[in-house]
């Protein structure tokens, strides 16, 4: 019996349909490159202060148990704090770029905003179709989305499909001046 391994590449394309209405709430902006992602600010506040009475809860939980954790915590919450805090206060257009959120002692490399979380967030408002996407300063109403595995279909040995990924893309019209990249790596 002969076995048959065989690798095959794909890409996937689909549309994300962006919000259509102009809410009547204040919105911070996420900028990257060409584009600006305008979104509640409200609702980040909001889904920060859930995160942040987890928090408080695992506080109490581990208190008398492990020191470490309550530091991790406690740190965290007090991050959460101030920009709730800096959400509530902030006018329309406010800079979610210069939000401190991210999970953890006190690290001075990730205190410089652009979070990992935040921008996981507003992928998702924009995949829901919960955010306003400007491309150039033009109001966009739909996005491309495309899935591709990288590793440019090179299969020279059998490792290489354990050193292969998925690439996503969120786009408007080049898949090279993306909104948002993200890479999922499949092998070891």
């Amino acid at each position: 019996m002969i076995a048959l391994n065989a690798a095959c590449f794909s890409q996937n394309l689909w549309e994300i349909k962006l919000s259509t209405s102009l809410p009547e709430t204040r919105m911070g902006k996420w900028i990257v490159g060409d584009y600006t992602v305008s979104v509640s600010l409200d609702t980040i506040a909001v889904m920060l202060r859930k995160d942040q009475e987890s928090m408080i809860k695992a506080i109490t939980y581990y208190g008398d148990q492990d020191s470490n954790l309550v530091n991790y915590y406690m740190a965290t919450e007090k991050r959460y704090g101030i920009a709730i805090t800096q959400l509530e206060q902030a006018k329309n257009g406010f800079d979610l770029q210069s939000l401190n959120i991210y999970e953890g002692r006190e690290d001075i490399r990730q205190n410089n905003g652009n979070s990992r979380f935040l921008k996981d967030q507003i992928n998702h408002f924009v995949q829901r179709g919960n955010a306003i996407v400007y491309y150039q300063g033009k109001r966009i109403f739909t996005l491309c989305r495309s899935a591709e595995q990288s590793n440019q279909g090179r299969m020279e040995s059998p490792s290489d499909i354990l050193n292969s990924g998925y690439e996503i893309r969120t786009f408007y019209d080049e898949p090279e001046n993306c909104l948002f990249f993200e890479y999922y790596h499949l092998g070891w």
